[in-house]
């Protein structure tokens, strides 16, 4: 009698501690499983085509920068233009600089619930509101001054490095995630092979 007891006990006691591992695993795997998507919606929707627009416009920038900038570092904000000047100057703006600005601004803006920190950085304000003011610009070309430039200028270097770091961090983490779901699959297939 006491060794059926015991039996019965032991037997409730695996059973409820198979339940709870069981319980645990199937936790840890659904959270896995919603921080993989998290981070592949974030690299998908926001970092990715962020640092292709950013990649894309810095080399347009610095392109600009190598053929039609003196090398004494006077340029299109520092000086008056000349004529040809201005409206090489204008033709960069308005096809190319405003444009990719504006679609970096419109990620951020429609996705900006993908962002990897707890509040905007703000790098990321301020490049919008960089990108915001070519509105102004643009509508009043003539009116805008001999510098012809945002009110607001481009954060620079910071902006570029923000999406880049982010962006490889968002990449290594969803490489460990995947690597880590491979594993326990191996495992677990492993182990299927072998009870």
């Amino acid at each position: 009698m006491i060794t059926a007891i015991v039996t019965a006990c032991a037997s409730i006691l695996i059973a409820i501690i198979a339940y709870w591992l069981n319980h645990q695993g199937e936790s840890r795997r659904s959270q896995r499983e919603a921080r993989i998507d998290r981070v592949s919606s974030q690299l998908r929707d926001l970092y990715g085509p962020l640092l292709v627009l950013t990649e894309t416009n810095e080399k347009a920038w610095s392109e600009y920068c190598r053929r039609y900038i003196t090398p004494t570092g006077v340029g299109p904000a520092a000086v008056p233009l000349s004529e040809l000047e201005e409206a090489r100057w204008r033709t960069w703006v308005e096809a190319v600089f405003a444009p990719a600005a504006q679609k970096m601004r419109e990620v951020i803006t429609t996705r900006g619930d993908l962002i990897v920190e707890g509040e905007m950085p703000p790098v990321v304000l301020e490049f919008c509101a960089h990108a915001a003011t070519y509105e102004a610009l643009l509508a009043n070309w003539g009116g805008a001054g001999p510098s012809k430039s945002t009110l607001v200028r481009h954060p620079g270097s910071r902006f570029l490095s923000y999406v880049r770091e982010s962006y490889g961090s968002l990449k290594a983490e969803h490489a460990l995630l995947l690597k880590t779901v491979r594993d326990e699959n191996r495992i677990g297939s492993s182990n299927r092979r072998a009870g």
